[in-house]
C-alpha cells in the first residue's frame, strides 16, 4: 500500500533524497498504469487495493487521486536523476490531483527554492500553511520561509517564521510519544545562526539551550557555535560551546575533533589527549584520532604509547600504505629517523612497489645522513607519481648533491625546471647545489634572472623573498657580502613588510660581521611579527653569545621554543643561554636534546662539548668536539675554518685532563 502521507523533507536547498526502494519504483509503475486515462503511458493494471484505501474518505491524510501520487513519485525520480526543473513540474501536476495538500504544496515550495524561484517557492510555502495552520508540514514551511527571508535579508521575519516554526515543532511533539515526539532541531539551529549573525550570542546559546531541553542529546547546534567563533578565532568562545556540544551529545566525533585541535593549537596536551581519548570511545578506528595520540605520546617522550597508538593506526587502516606514511612521517618529525625507517622497511616487505614508503624511507635515510641509499629511494617515485614526484626530485637532487654528484643533481632539477620554470623551491635548489659545487658565480646569475623575469609581473610577487634570500647566500659564497646586504636592503624598502626579505637583510649583515645591524634588523622584525619565531631565536642567541641580558634571551628563545617546539636549533640556543648563566645541568640536559633532535651539527656538538668540560666531564666533551670536527670535516660546513682551529684546540686543552701525564 502506498504510504499514508506525501515523504517530504525540508531545507534550502535540501539534499537529494536517497534512493527510492524497490517497492516505491514498483508502486511508481503501477500509479503511472492508474493515470493512463488521463492521457500517461500505458503500463501494468494498478493495485485496486492500494487505490481503495489510498482515497477512502475516512482514510487520514487521504490522496484525492491515484494520478497526483504518480506524479509525486515521478517528481521524487526526477529529483534523483539531477532534474530539478522536471521534478518541479511533476509537482505541480500533483497539485492539480490534490490541491488541498499541504505537504505537496510545501514539497513545490521546495522545489522551487531550488531553481531559485523564491518569490514563487515563498507563495507556496505560505499556502501550504494555509492549508495546515497547526500541524507538521506548516512547521516545515514557515522553516522554509525563515531560510528564504534570511536569503532576501529579511533578518527580523527570518526570526519570526523560525520562531514560528520551532512553537509549532513542541505544539506537534507534545501530543505524541516516542520517536513520533521527536523534533526537527533545524530551526533551533537556523535561528542560533541568525542570532550569532547579529551578534545576540545569548540569545543564540538560549536557542541552543531550548533545544537541547526538547531534544536530549541533541549539541550539534554548540559544536556549529564553535566552529563559528573558531573563524572568527576567539577560541575561548568556541571551547566554551564546544565543549557544552559534547556535554550534550558525548558521541559527537566533530565536537570532539575540533575540541582537540583547539587545545592542540593551545598547546594544552593534556586536554587535547583527552579529547582525542573521548573521540575514540566514539570511533574506535578514527584515523586523525590514532595519529594525533601518537603524536602526543611521542611529544611527551612515552615511546612505548606511541608505538601502541601508531600500531593500532596501520592494523585498522583501509589504506596501509597511507598509514604507514602518516606514522613515518610522525616519527620524522619527532626526529626518530632510525623508527621511521622501520615502519617504511616493514611496509614494503607487503608492498615493494608503494611509492609512499619508498619517499619516507628515503627521508629517513637523508635524516641519518646516508645520502646514497636515500638517493636510490628517492629515485623510485616517476613521474605518474604526480602527488610526490615534484618533491621527490628536489630530495634526490638534495642527496645526490652530498656524495659528490653534482651534474646528475642539476640534470634532475633542470628536468623539473623545464616543466616548472616558475617553481621558487626548484630554482632555489638549484642554486644551493650549484654553491656547493664550487660555482657561486652561476647561481649568482641564474638567480639575477628568475628574480628579473618576475620583474612587472603580476604573479611575480609570490616567493621572491625566497629568491632573493638565495641570492644573498650566492653573493657571500662569492665573496660580494657587501652586495648582498646593498640588494637585500634596496628589495626591503620596496617591500618593507617582507618578512623574508628582512629576515635575509639581517642574516647578511651577521655574515659580514656587523652584529649591531643584524639584530637592530631581526628587532624590526619583530616588531612587525612578534611572533617570528628564527628573529627571537636569532636575538636570544646573539644576547646570549655576548652573555649580556641573559633574561630577556631565556624569554625570546623560550618563545621561539614554544612556537616550534621540536626545534633543535631553538633548544641549542636555550641550553646555550643555561650556560652562560652558569646553570651547567640544565644545559647539559637541553644540549643533549638538540644534539639527539639535530643530528650531529658542529656548532651544537661545540656547545654540548663546553657543557661536558664545565661539568667536570672531559672525556664526553672531547668526544663531542671529535664528533663535530668530523661533521665539519665531511659535511656542507666545512669552508667554516675558524670553528675547526678552535675545535682542534680544545680537544689538544682537554687531553691532559682524560689522560693525565705518566710519573
Amino acid at each position: 500500500q502506498p504510504p499514508r502521507r506525501y515523504t517530504r523533507r525540508s531545507g534550502l536547498p535540501p539534499p537529494l533524497r536517497s534512493l527510492v526502494p524497490t517497492a516505491a519504483r514498483l508502486l511508481l509503475a503501477f500509479a503511472v498504469a492508474g493515470s493512463a486515462c488521463a492521457g500517461a503511458r500505458a503500463g501494468p493494471a494498478p493495485d485496486a487495493e492500494a487505490v481503495r484505501e489510498a482515497t477512502r474518505p475516512d482514510s487520514p491524510g487521504r490522496y484525492h487521486s491515484a494520478q497526483a501520487y504518480a506524479h509525486y513519485l515521478r517528481a521524487l525520480q526526477a529529483e534523483q536523476e539531477g532534474d530539478f526543473r522536471a521534478s518541479a513540474e511533476e509537482l505541480a501536476q500533483a497539485l492539480a490531483h490534490d490541491p488541498q495538500s499541504a505537504e505537496l504544496r510545501l514539497s513545490l515550495a521546495e522545489a522551487l527554492a531550488r531553481l531559485a524561484q523564491l518569490p514563487r517557492a515563498e507563495s507556496e510555502a505560505r499556502r501550504a500553511v494555509e492549508a495546515d495552520p497547526s500541524g507538521a508540514t506548516a512547521a516545515e514551511a514557515h522553516l522554509l520561509l525563515g531560510k528564504i527571508a534570511a536569503l532576501d535579508r529579511r533578518r527580523d521575519q527570518a526570526m519570526r517564521e523560525l520562531e514560528a516554526a520551532i512553537r509549532l515543532q513542541k505544539a506537534v511533539g507534545a501530543g505524541k510519544a516516542g520517536d513520533e515526539a521527536q523534533v526537527d532541531p533545524e530551526p533551533w539551529r537556523a535561528l542560533a545562526d541568525l542570532q550569532l549573525e547579529a551578534g545576540d550570542e545569548p540569545g543564540a546559546a538560549r536557542t541552543l539551550e531550548d533545544l537541547a531541553s526538547v531534544a536530549p542529546g541533541e549539541g550539534a547546534g554548540f559544536r556549529e557555535m564553535g566552529r563559528y567563533y573558531l573563524e572568527k578565532r576567539d577560541v575561548e568562545r568556541a571551547e566554551k560551546y564546544l565543549r557544552k556540544a559534547v556535554e550534550n551529545d558525548r558521541r559527537d566525533v566533530e565536537a570532539w575533533r575540533r575540541l582537540a585541535q583547539l587545545e592542540e593549537s593551545r598547546q594544552r596536551t593534556e586536554l587535547a589527549r583527552q579529547a582525542w581519548e573521548a573521540l575514540l570511545r566514539a570511533e574506535p578506528d578514527d584515523g586523525e584520532a590514532l595519529l594525533q595520540l601518537g603524536k602526543l605520546s611521542l611529544g611527551s617522550g612515552d615511546l612505548s604509547a606511541a608505538r601502541a597508538w601508531f600500531g593500532q593506526l596501520v592494523r585498522g587502516a583501509r589504506d596501509e600504505g597511507g598509514a604507514r606514511l602518516s606514522v613515518a612521517l610522525a616519527w620524522l618529525d619527532a626526529h626518530r629517523a632510525d623508527e621511521a625507517l622501520a615502519v617504511a622497511v616493514e611496509g614494503l616487505k607487503a608492498a615493494p612497489s608503494d611509492v609512499r614508503l619508498h619517499y619516507v624511507r628515503g627521508l629517513a635515510l637523508q635524516e641519518r645522513k646516508r645520502w646514497a641509499e636515500a638517493a636510490a629511494a628517492f629515485a623510485m617515485v616517476r613521474p605518474e607519481d604526480a602527488d610526490l614526484y615534484p618533491a621527490a626530485r628536489l630530495s634526490l637532487a638534495y642527496a645526490l648533491s652530498h656524495v659528490g654528484r653534482y651534474d646528475e643533481a642539476l640534470g634532475i632539477l633542470d628536468q623539473a625546471l623545464e616543466a616548472r620554470p616558475r617553481e621558487v623551491r626548484l630554482v632555489t635548489m638549484k642554486a644551493w647545489v650549484l654553491d656547493r659545487a664550487g660555482r657561486p658565480a652561476q647561481s649568482v646569475a641564474m638567480l639575477e634572472r628568475a628574480i628579473a623575469d618576475r620583474q612587472g609581473d603580476p604573479r611575480g610577487g609570490e616567493g621572491e623573498g625566497d629568491l632573493y634570500e638565495a641570492l644573498a647566500s650566492s653573493l657571500d659564497r662569492a665573496g660580494r657580502g657587501a652586495e648582498a646586504i646593498a640588494i637585500l636592503k634596496k628589495a626591503a624598502a620596496v617591500r618593507p613588510r617582507d618578512e623574508t626579505l628582512r629576515y635575509a637583510l639581517g642574516v647578511a649583515y651577521e655574515k659580514a660581521g656587523d652584529r649591531e645591524a643584524a639584530v637592530g634588523t631581526m628587532q624590526e622584525l619583530l616588531s612587525l611579527n612578534p611572533d617570528h619565531a628564527d628573529a627571537l631565536n636569532f636575538v636570544g642567541y646573539s644576547l646570549a653569545e655576548r652573555g649580556v641580558r641573559l633574561g630577556e634571551a631565556e624569554k625570546m628563545v623560550g618563545r621561539a621554543l614554544q612556537l616550534r617546539p621540536g626545534n633543535g636549533y631553538f633548544m641549542d640556543s636555550l641550553g646555550w643561554v643555561y650556560f652562560q648563566k652558569g646553570d651547567v645541568a640544565r644545559a647539559v640536559a637541553l644540549l643533549e636534546k638538540a644534539d639527539a633532535v639535530s643530528g650531529g651539527d658542529p656548532t651544537i656538538l661545540e656547545h654540548l662539548g663546553d657543557a661536558y668540560r664545565r661539568a667536570g666531564r672531559p672525556a664526553d666533551a672531547e668526544k663531542s668536539w671529535r664528533r663535530a670536527l668530523k661533521a665539519l670535516q665531511q659535511g656542507a660546513d666545512a669552508e667554516r675554518p675558524t670553528q675547526q682551529a678552535a675545535l682542534e684546540r680544545k680537544i689538544r686543552e682537554v687531553s691532559p685532563e682524560i689522560r693525565p701525564a705518566k710519573r
